[in-house]
């Protein structure tokens, strides 16, 4: 309940809706340890209308935006790719390029950390990703 009552922009608006939300926080809200709120969503399932998603989907750490709105690491790298999805192929955007237009929408992060986000989506470097 807790949970849903967080990530309830999720159901309308997808993954870029989620919020930051600590398992730490919940556990303190609903009166246990962090390791029972652990084992309590794992290997556990929840169905929405957007599709059957594992529970600790909607556990994240995240950020704060220019405009003090709450985004999750996961509505980041949503946000990520659909700049690189919109990119010039002929000159793709390279990291700190990425940072930049991040930055343009309010979200302040690192090179490296756009480089993390980057390889964990299988997204290959600029110079790998240019189309002639």
């Amino acid at each position: 309940k807790e949970v849903f009552e967080v990530q309830r922009d999720f159901l309308d608006d997808g993954e870029e809706a989620l919020k930051p939300l600590p398992m730490a926080d919940v556990a303190r809200k609903v009166g246990v340890h962090v390791a029972t709120v652990s084992r309590a969503v794992a290997a556990k399932y929840v169905q929405t209308p957007r599709g059957i998603y594992p529970l600790r989907m909607f556990f994240s750490g995240g950020t704060t935006t220019a405009e003090g709105q709450d985004m999750s690491w996961d509505a980041v790298r949503v946000k990520l790719k659909e700049i690189i999805d919109s990119e010039d192929k002929s000159k793709p955007l390279n990291d700190d390029q990425l940072a930049g237009e991040l930055k343009n929408h309010g979200i302040k992060i690192a090179r490296r950390t756009i480089a993390k986000y980057r390889n964990l989506m299988n997204i290959p470097p600029a110079r790998k990703r240019k189309q002639y």
